[in-house]
């Protein structure tokens, strides 16, 4: 390890070490918490993707106790989705990055609401950062679950181990399992499409022309972006290979431009999109091509295939149970060198698969 690493390696467990004895002995943990407990806050202050494969663990604490009051500390980007959840009580919104006392707001606002158990739902992180443990700690809840065997778990008054560890979703549903949650349920997220949103999507698509393939080509971060023209190859084979199919392009209005090109260039269509409205769209569709994750997740909800670019060693954030074709880079950093044949190979295998059960016409 490298002498600076180390060095704040040392300093982290040091102000960790020393926050826990200042604030983390509060008030004392009943071995009956379960059944008093009355207020619980989630900790998902990330992405939209990791909001989507936390929804079910998230629901199944919210009705693990009657009059349960369930909160969710979210982040700028997920609030909105995290609003929508019929189960949630309050959404409390906490931008994570910069000078930690840029926090105390925060702080304060999670002191107040006097809860008895806080949750730290970011089961993706190797180790607890300081601003984790200082939001877990300002609750001055005496129960802190989250996963054990990483940096800095001292903080968790309860440590969970997942029995699988397949998906990031495992990792979540592990959390509810202090709520005395059975482990035997369907983890696959479950979400709202709006029949005004539905019927939006049935109108972009038009009446004719199955199967119904949707391209989103928009990315939350840039490490995820791959080119426009490997797309327009992999389009070209969706249109060789289904001729009747209807293609829709989704994007964001930035990229609108490129979505508008590389569908007319298939005699396809295109629209920017709300996230709303995305998932409206997967939910028609009868197969999915993405490299977004908050996407294929939303996938998982609505059980459509998809057709998944991801970099490499990222199977855990693959669609969860959900049939289609994983596709990896040879990079574990970017996206952008996947190469196209491996892409239309899983293309070709997945399109093979889907037809031979519908009533796709295919070449």
């Amino acid at each position: 390890m490298p002498r600076l690493q180390w060095v704040e390696e040392l300093w982290r467990k040091w102000f960790l070490a020393a926050m826990l004895r200042a604030f983390g002995g509060t008030r004392p943990m009943r071995n009956d918490w379960r059944a008093r407990a009355r207020r619980v806050l989630f900790i998902r202050n990330d992405g939209i993707g990791d909001l989507i494969i936390s929804i079910e663990a998230m629901r199944a604490i919210a009705e693990s106790q009657p009059r349960l009051v369930f909160d969710v500390l979210a982040s700028p980007q997920n609030a909105p989705l995290a609003r929508t959840l019929s189960f949630v009580n309050e959404v409390l919104v906490h931008r994570r990055g910069g000078f930690l006392l840029k926090s105390l707001p925060t702080w304060r606002a999670l002191c107040k609401r006097g809860y008895d158990v806080v949750v730290d739902g970011r089961v993706v992180l190797r180790g607890l950062s300081t601003q984790t443990a200082a939001l877990l700690l300002s609750t001055r809840a005496p129960v802190r679950i989250g996963i054990g065997s990483r940096q800095n778990d001292s903080i968790y008054t309860v440590k969970v181990e997942p029995e699988r560890r397949d998906h990031w979703t495992d990792y979540v549903a592990a959390l509810t399992r202090p709520f005395g949650v059975a482990p035997d349920r369907d983890w696959r997220p479950r979400l709202a499409v709006s029949e005004r949103d539905r019927q939006a999507a049935e109108t972009l698509w038009g009446s004719t022309g199955r199967p119904r393939v949707l391209v989103n080509v928009s990315v939350g971060h840039p490490e995820r972006s791959w080119p426009a023209g490997k797309f327009s190859e992999v389009l070209r084979r969706v249109r060789e290979r289904l001729p009747e199919a209807t293609i829709l392009l989704a994007g964001m209005p930035s990229e609108a431009a490129i979505a508008w090109d590389l569908a007319k260039a298939v005699d396809g269509r295109a629209a920017s999109l709300s996230l709303s409205e995305v998932f409206a769209a997967i939910e028609t569709a009868d197969l999915l091509i993405s490299p977004e994750t908050a996407i294929t997740h939303a996938a998982s909800a609505f059980q459509t295939p998809t057709l998944a670019l991801q970099r490499k060693g990222n199977s855990r954030w693959s669609p969860y149970r959900t049939q289609g074709r994983n596709v990896f880079a040879d990079d574990e950093r970017r996206l952008v060198d996947l190469p196209v044949d491996r892409v239309v190979a899983a293309l070709d295998a997945l399109i093979d698969e889907l037809a031979s059960t519908r009533a796709w016409k295919i070449r």
